[in-house]
């Protein structure tokens, strides 16, 4: 049996299981991210009668109330509620709320969450019975999306963040799975060779150019690395190195450097004895999860994709000088 009704054919289906002296129940709502307080709700919902009736905003609907929403379909929504067995039919709505719908149907008994109050419910005065159930704490949609947002979204500057990037005097970079993607090309004589991202390189002529210095320090050797750094004009460049520190405390004493003037990106943990000694830390979105956890930002671009070019940015930024160098290259 098909359990999706136009509102038309779902107002013939229950005329009939009426005169058979079937109890109708209607709810509505979203119901944008099924979660245990819905099933909990919806079996209570029809328990109080025989047919349960659930009046689906639709996609129109929901952008009328909540602007972001929905985060799933109207099609898909319905699927997903007309598969639970103590759902018997849904039907979609357009208005902001039920009552047309609940006027054209003529339920029996109206049900809706613990945070409507009786008098509030939208079209109370058309059936016989209404009732509020008790809201079932610890669950919603909200709640969801909120959870998913803070355990996998990425950091975005705020206040602190600006006020570290705009002390910054030296950036400090890795190389494989900062400046490239990770991935090492040999060719059949040894050779490595790499792929650089021309605007992360962009990025570090812009903050050469203002000022900061900049020195990448990798534990494997290539001469692509070579020419490149060579090209954007970078001069401390520390190949073939596993002591990474040792490298870190030499610049540091080099250039007489405190730490929060220090901004650094790595990717993997072997990084986290510079990450950590530095004041704005920095790692690819796509860097390890240990790496992730513990710098100050994370950027929305992964390695070899715009990264370096995110964080000189936000440095630029910071300092109020990316725009000097938009408008630069605007009247060239």
């Amino acid at each position: 049996m098909n359990k999706i009704l136009t509102q038309k054919e779902l107002k013939k289906t229950l005329k009939k299981l009426k005169k058979d002296g079937k109890k109708i129940i209607f709810t509505n709502g979203c119901f944008d991210i099924i979660h245990a307080g819905h099933i909990r709700y919806l079996k209570e919902a029809k328990s109080l009668g025989d047919v349960l009736v659930v009046g689906l905003n639709s996609d129109k609907s929901i952008k009328q109330i909540k602007p972001l929403r929905p985060i799933n379909s109207e099609n898909e929504r319905a699927e997903v509620l007309a598969s639970l067995e103590m759902v018997d039919f849904v039907t979609l709505f357009d208005e902001e709320t039920p009552y047309n719908l609940i006027k054209l149907l003529q339920p029996d008994v109206l049900v809706k969450g613990g945070d409507w109050k009786v008098k509030d419910i939208v079209g109370a005065e058309l059936v016989q019975e209404v009732y509020s159930l008790p809201y079932v704490k610890g669950f919603s949609t909200t709640g969801i999306i909120e959870k998913i947002l803070q355990k996998y979204s990425i950091k975005k500057p705020n206040n602190q963040t600006i006020e570290k990037a705009k002390k910054i005097k030296f950036l400090i970079l890795d190389v494989d799975g900062v400046l490239t993607s990770g991935g090492i090309v040999l060719d059949n004589e040894s050779n490595e060779l790499k792929i650089f991202n021309v605007r992360d390189g962009h990025g570090l002529v812009m903050l050469h150019k203002s000022g900061i210095n900049i020195a990448v320090i990798t534990g494997r050797h290539s001469k692509a690395l070579e020419r490149r750094m060579k090209e954007l004009g970078i001069t401390e460049v520390h190949q073939g190195t596993r002591e990474k520190l040792k490298i870190f405390n030499e610049i540091v004493e080099k250039y007489n450097l405190k730490k929060e003037e220090i901004s650094a990106m790595g990717d993997d943990i072997i990084d986290l004895s510079i990450l950590s000694r530095v004041g704005f830390s920095a790692s690819p979105q796509d860097g390890h999860e240990e790496v992730k956890n513990r710098v100050d930002y994370v950027t929305e671009k992964k390695a070899g994709e715009g990264a370096v070019r995110e964080l000189c940015d936000i440095i630029l930024k910071s300092k109020g000088l990316l725009d000097k160098f938009v408008d630069e290259y605007k009247n060239l």
